[in-house]
């Protein structure tokens, strides 16, 4: 698979000698339940009048270069991500690719893996989000390319989904890793039950298929309350962070706002709900400082042990897993992490809700000072879920 190569020359708005006119710039996708950025989608700007992506792409296809266009917009994004520290690139890149490049023969030289190795990069770190506005007539020349991709070790990813023409048939399709809800089911969701009922489904059917749904162009606190309760995790957007022309976190003031709408869900909706902190139990619990030759002698005194807490003070650093342990050494995880006062059939939801790796990890419980309590394992987790069925079901 290669970039884009052509000898038509092109306009000055695309590019000026080698080097594209165009300039990147990139917006974080949070995992809302941690605060943790999973990724960052890579937009492109114009240059002067073109600067806005709408008037830059609709020039392309009037002018015929919309296969130059996304040539000069994947090598000014290249070459950006080349130029980052190497802690900066190591979580995944979106780029967004329309059908008609996709699908088009120069799409399959066999060239990508030598630019992206020139340039220090692995296809692993870059998810190609499929534009789902545009039709994609050939389904099984869709099926082959996503396949192809996916070999070469390219996330894929369909994007503004909700609001293109093949919907359903496109996801069916593609199989992507991630889906990207279009902004149109995400824009005033509070004020909408249908729009709700749909993203709930939407959230199920993801979770079924092991698919990571994101929520874009989310603008406003109200939206990202009713995502939270709905079951979405991620999100980006302009409440997130406004694109910028390097990598960025949220800001204290959004993490500070995100921990009090997951705050929010903790109430019970039923007053025969428990709480997580009645199912909470503490562990082996040790200082960060210890080395990994410490921590792998613990496992191998204490037998019934499956993890242990690192601490720093009384703030949870980390998780180490004997699972990963036998196979990895000593290797500390993030866990979820909720507080007490959750409800079960809260957590349950969020817990199912995690990476199919990840599914089965303890959760790690804290009060309402971020101090570190304990963790809930998915076991004790199951069985008083189980309970609280019996309890509610009709005599």
């Amino acid at each position: 698979m290669s970039l884009p190569l052509s000898s038509a020359p092109a306009p000055s708005w695309l590019w000026k000698g080698d080097e594209p006119s165009v300039t990147s710039v990139f917006q974080p996708i949070v995992d809302l339940l941690r605060g943790e950025v999973i990724g960052h989608e890579v937009l492109s700007r114009g240059p002067g009048e073109f600067r806005e992506p709408h008037v830059l792409f609709t020039q392309a296809r009037l002018e015929g270069y919309t296969w130059e266009l996304e040539r000069a917009c994947w090598t000014s994004a290249l070459r950006c991500i080349a130029t980052l520290p190497e802690a900066q690139r190591s979580a995944p890149f979106f780029f967004n690719v329309s059908p008609d490049v996709l699908s088009d023969p120069r799409f399959g030289d066999g060239s990508t893996e030598e630019l992206l190795a020139r340039y220090g990069l692995n296809p692993k770190n870059l998810v190609l989000e499929i534009t789902e506005k545009a039709a994609f007539e050939d389904n099984a020349l869709l099926q082959r390319l996503t396949r192809q991709c996916s070999a070469l070790g390219f996330g894929i990813a369909l994007d503004d989904f909700g609001a293109g023409h093949s919907g359903l048939v496109t996801l069916v399709n593609s199989a992507p890793q991630f889906i990207k809800l279009d902004q149109a089911l995400v824009r005033d969701i509070h004020r909408h039950s249908y729009q709700q009922h749909l993203v709930k489904s939407l959230v199920a059917f993801a979770a079924s298929v092991n698919a990571t749904l994101i929520a874009e162009g989310v603008e406003t606190w109200d939206e990202l309350a009713v995502l939270l309760r709905l079951g979405i995790r991620h999100a980006q957007g302009y409440l997130v962070a406004r694109p910028s022309p390097v990598p960025v976190q949220p800001s204290v003031e959004f993490e500070a706002r995100r921990h009090e709408a997951m705050r929010a869900l903790d109430f019970r909706e039923d007053e025969d709900d428990d709480t997580v902190g009645s199912i909470v139990i503490r562990r082996v619990c040790v200082e960060r400082a210890m080395t990994a030759e410490e921590l792998e002698r613990l496992f191998q005194q204490k037998a019934d042990v499956d993890h242990i807490a690192l601490l720093h003070g009384e703030r949870l650093e980390a998780l180490v897993l004997r699972r990963l342990t036998a196979t990895k050494g000593p290797a500390q995880v993030a866990p979820l992490v909720v507080e007490d006062r959750m409800a079960i059939t809260t957590l349950a939801r969020l817990a199912m809700e995690r990476p199919p790796e990840a599914l089965y990890d303890p959760v790690a419980v804290t009060d309402a000072q971020q101090r570190f309590l304990g963790t809930v394992t998915m076991q004790a987790l199951i069985r008083r879920v189980t309970e609280l069925l019996e309890r509610h079901r009709p005599a």
